[in-house]
């Protein structure tokens, strides 16, 4: 056999290997399961523009807020969040399916209990008026111009990123580092587009970790 040809039987057979760990493999519960957190995601996302209104109960600007600046290149990662979670949850779903369920199980969570803060304790974000004429300005603009400045605590752009993140470690470290650096930006854009304070981002990250450990623990996601 040809150089060539072994290392395409052996790229083969790791892949079929993979495959064995998704969804292709699952079986009648665990299939269910699996598929059924497919629409729950879908329809927990929808809530969020039913809770996007006033009147706010907290507001939570500091000084380091306002000294932060607004950094319009950042609207590339803040735009990134959904098309990030969407491929990271299909490739979790074929290559680990028990990754895809801890991490659609914990997203779910950590959205109710946001949601709960957003119906109970409503904040409020002081946006800037953008004024800058460059592409990048201009996707600032268009961020304001379809989310209203609330359901701010806990950010959900960081809680939902970080999530992912933790659970790319658990699939493989070598894509959890790039992972782990693509959300870190997503989570600085948040308060660089000023679309989140400081304490938003705060409570974002203890949110996902909370949770991610909470639920990888219960269903053992390896």
């Amino acid at each position: 056999m040809s150089q060539a040809a072994g290392t395409a039987a052996s790229s083969s057979s790791g892949l079929s290997t993979q495959l064995r760990r998704g969804i292709l493999a699952e079986r009648r519960w665990g299939l269910l399961v699996s598929l059924l957190l497919i629409p729950a995601i879908l329809g927990t996302n929808l809530i969020y523009d039913s809770l996007n209104h006033g009147p706010n109960r907290i507001f939570l600007e500091t000084p380091l807020d306002r000294a932060l600046p607004v950094v319009p290149i950042f609207a590339i990662p803040y735009v990134s969040l959904i098309p990030y979670i969407g491929v990271s949850l299909v490739v979790f779903l074929f290559f680990r399916v028990r990754v895809y369920r801890s991490a659609a199980l914990t997203m779910i969570i950590v959205w109710f209990i946001s949601y709960a803060f957003y119906f109970f304790l409503q904040s409020y974000i002081a946006r800037p008026v953008i004024t800058g004429t460059d592409p990048f300005s201009a996707m600032v603009r268009s961020i304001y111009a379809s989310d209203q400045p609330y359901n701010d605590f806990p950010s959900l752009h960081t809680s939902l990123s970080t999530i992912i993140a933790i659970h790319w470690w658990r699939f493989d470290r070598r894509i959890g580092i790039p992972a782990t650096i693509w959300t870190a930006l997503i989570v600085a854009s948040t308060v660089l587009v000023k679309q989140h304070y400081l304490a938003d981002v705060a409570g974002g990250l203890v949110l996902a970790g909370v949770i991610s450990a909470v639920v990888m623990r219960v269903t053992r996601a390896r």
